[in-house]
């Protein structure tokens, strides 16, 4: 029974930990997060609504039929109401990370960028693949190909390639559009409506407009009463405003697992005393819901 008791008060105490998370700075609404070993769904106060145990979460999604798409090795469609999985798909090849990344499409197809095996592919609700694309500068078994990967609205493909510190645009057919280098690692891109695009990249976070010219540059040191670890998931609000989450966080006052930034690099709000991994996230309206006219992220 005392044994019992002291795995019970672990638990509680591994929970309370992030449930006493906050935010600093003004945020409303509601705020999607994956990273440490789970999902969240956290209120205004940084108070835990939901959450669900995952493996290496990376990224998240809040549909719109109130379910939740996360990547973690595998990729899961959770209802939060029941945290039943009612959609789930896993990649032959596991070794050194299956997949970091995932995208429900229009179609209702899902993409899923596949990292140990190198390779983009469309699965349907039946859970079959309808696409594939193999991709060049891939290892097999690598656990550093491929992270965050997205379908453009012209029918591309954007493509984190991690270890290789690319960015690069993909036809289906597999021809190179568009690439830029970004060291120390690629982790998330983000095609803005203006065509330029947006990298988030451990130490920095970068705009490139259609040539690959640089034109925008967010660096760590611009924040220097901000303690911040690695730059990952970056979420981009309609009104410019950039949301990164943080990995290898600082957990104290002055640092924060998920940032907020406006354009003129000033911090608008940040979560504090959360877990020390939030890898992305989506910012949500006052009652959950996607937010209207963007899904940049």
């Amino acid at each position: 029974m005392k044994r019992t008791v002291i795995i019970a008060s672990l638990l509680i105490s591994a929970i309370t930990v992030f449930a006493n998370g906050k935010f600093s700075g003004e945020f409303n609404g509601q705020l999607l997060a994956t990273g440490a070993g789970r999902i969240v769904l956290l209120d205004k106060t940084g108070k835990v609504m939901w959450q669900h145990k995952g493996g290496n979460c990376s990224d998240i999604w809040m549909l719109e039929n109130g379910n939740v798409l996360h990547a973690d090795n595998n990729v899961a469609e959770i209802n939060p109401k029941t945290s039943e999985t009612v959609w789930s798909y896993r990649p032959e090849m596991q070794k050194a990370g299956a997949t970091f990344s995932c995208q429900r499409l229009k179609n209702g197809n899902t993409l899923v960028g596949e990292n140990s095996s190198g390779r983009l592919v469309e699965v349907d609700k039946a859970g079959k693949i309808v696409f594939e694309l193999k991709l060049p500068l891939c290892k097999p078994g690598d656990h550093s190909n491929l992270r965050i990967v997205r379908k453009l609205a012209n029918g591309n493909y954007l493509v984190c390639h991690k270890k290789d510190k690319l960015v690069r645009e993909y036809t289906p057919d597999g021809k190179v559009l568009f690439e830029v280098t970004v060291p120390p690692a690629s982790y998330s891109a983000v095609r803005l409506p203006n065509g330029n695009t947006v990298v988030g990249h451990l130490e920095a976070i970068t705009e490139f407009d259609s040539k690959g010219k640089k034109v925008w540059e967010f660096l760590k040191q611009d924040l220097p009463d901000i303690k911040i670890g690695y730059i990952c998931g970056i979420h981009i609000l309609e009104d410019g405003t950039i949301v990164m989450g943080v990995y290898r966080a600082d957990a104290s006052e002055q640092g924060g697992s998920i940032l907020a930034i406006s354009r003129d690099k000033k911090l608008l709000w940040r979560l504090v005393n959360g877990d020390k991994h939030m890898m992305s996230m989506q910012v949500l309206d006052e009652a959950g819901k996607p937010l209207a006219g963007q899904l940049l992220h």
